[in-house]
Parts: C-alpha cells; sequence; structure tokens
C-alpha cells in the first residue's frame, strides 16, 4: 500500500513538473511591455516612460521574521530610459525606493529602513495584463528598533506579481548579509503597491 501511495506522489509531482516546464517555456517566448492604455491584447499608443507605486490604501508592508517591522509608507520609482520598452523580460530598474513611518510599536517610528543599492528589476509578461516582477539585486537596511539592530538585507530574487495596477509582495524572501545583535538569516516582505496612474502588463 504504501508503495503504491509512493508511485501516486511520484506520479503527481512528475505531472506539475511537466506543466511548470510547459508555463515556464511559454513565459521564455513572450515579449512584455508596460503601457499607459491599451486595446484589449496590446498597447494603445507609446508604452509607459514611467511607473510609481505606493502602498494601497490601508495596508501597510511588513517585514516578517522574529522581530515583526511594519512600515505605513513605501514607494517605489522606475523612470529609466528601458520603462515601456519592449523586452524579453523587459527591464523596469528602480530609481527610487523608500520606506517610512517603520517600527515595531503602534506609534511604527523606533525601526529606520534605508536603501543601501537599488534594485534593477526585471517584468515578465504571464497573461493578459498578468506578469511576474524580479528584483535581481539591491539591499535594504534595518536599523534600531529599540534594541539596537544594524541588520543589511539582500533583496536580489524577490519575486512579486503585477497585474490589474498593482504589485503583489506575498511573504517574498530576503537574505540577511550581515549585521549585529539578532540580525535572523532570512526574512520575508509581505505588501500590495498600486500603481499612482494606470499601467498594463501586455506587448
Amino acid at each position: 500500500m504504501r508503495l503504491i501511495k509512493m508511485f501516486g506522489l511520484v506520479a503527481i509531482a512528475a505531472v506539475a513538473a511537466m506543466a511548470f516546464v510547459g508555463a515556464t517555456s511559454a513565459a521564455a517566448n513572450t515579449t512584455t511591455k508596460l503601457c499607459n492604455s491599451h486595446n484589449g491584447l496590446a498597447c494603445s499608443g507609446d508604452g509607459a516612460t514611467s511607473v510609481h507605486m505606493v502602498l494601497a490604501t490601508g495596508t501597510v508592508l511588513r517585514l516578517l521574521s522574529p522581530i515583526v517591522v511594519l512600515c505605513l509608507g513605501e514607494l517605489w520609482e522606475s523612470s529609466g530610459a528601458d520603462v515601456g520598452a519592449l523586452g524579453n523580460p523587459q527591464r523596469l530598474d528602480l530609481t527610487s525606493k523608500s520606506s517610512t513611518g517603520c517600527g515595531t510599536t503602534s506609534a511604527h517610528s523606533n525601526c529606520t529602513l534605508t536603501i543601501e543599492q537599488l534594485p534593477d528589476a526585471t517584468l515578465l509578461k504571464l497573461g493578459l495584463d498578468e506578469g511576474s516582477l524580479e528584483l535581481l539585486n539591491g539591499t535594504f537596511r534595518l536599523q534600531g528598533c529599540g534594541i539596537g539592530l544594524n541588520c543589511q538585507y539582500d533583496l536580489a530574487g524577490t519575486l512579486a506579481s503585477a497585474g490589474a495596477q498593482h504589485v503583489t509582495l506575498n511573504e517574498a524572501p530576503t537574505t540577511e548579509l550581515g549585521g549585529k545583535f539578532f540580525c535572523p538569516d532570512e526574512g520575508t516582505l509581505d505588501g500590495l503597491l498600486e500603481t499612482l496612474a494606470p499601467r498594463f502588463v501586455l506587448q
């Protein structure tokens, strides 16, 4: 009976792997463009030349680790030459990123989260106005929090979903690079950002 169950699990894993490979192969052949407007399937007019994202109304950015830090403000901006250019995937490097109102208390003021290296990023279309945003590098530092934290985190490999004029970080992993006093090896980022003006993930 155990052997039958094992073969069943192996078969399910194999099917899932084939489906993943198929989806990856399809995505690899998809060109991506960030648009201001569209005609249903493709951009209408020129692509976007910039994108600004902030936390969706009523939400916070969470750095989840042994110490949970909440930030009331988050701004991502990309206005590089590659914004709106057709790519496979499209480059969407960040030209500005900031976090404000961060803390472990209700006052949200006892932590400082600063960007030390702005992330380069790529945007890959996965469906109609649906894509994946990946940070290729970038670092930020978490300091204070009432206990003298000074921890540096790596953003490389951070993945977020993009579409419907939102970017969603669903417990995206980060890696702690070094620091002092109670710096966890890993943490996750959780948050929902929205664009300040209409933007669509198309081709």
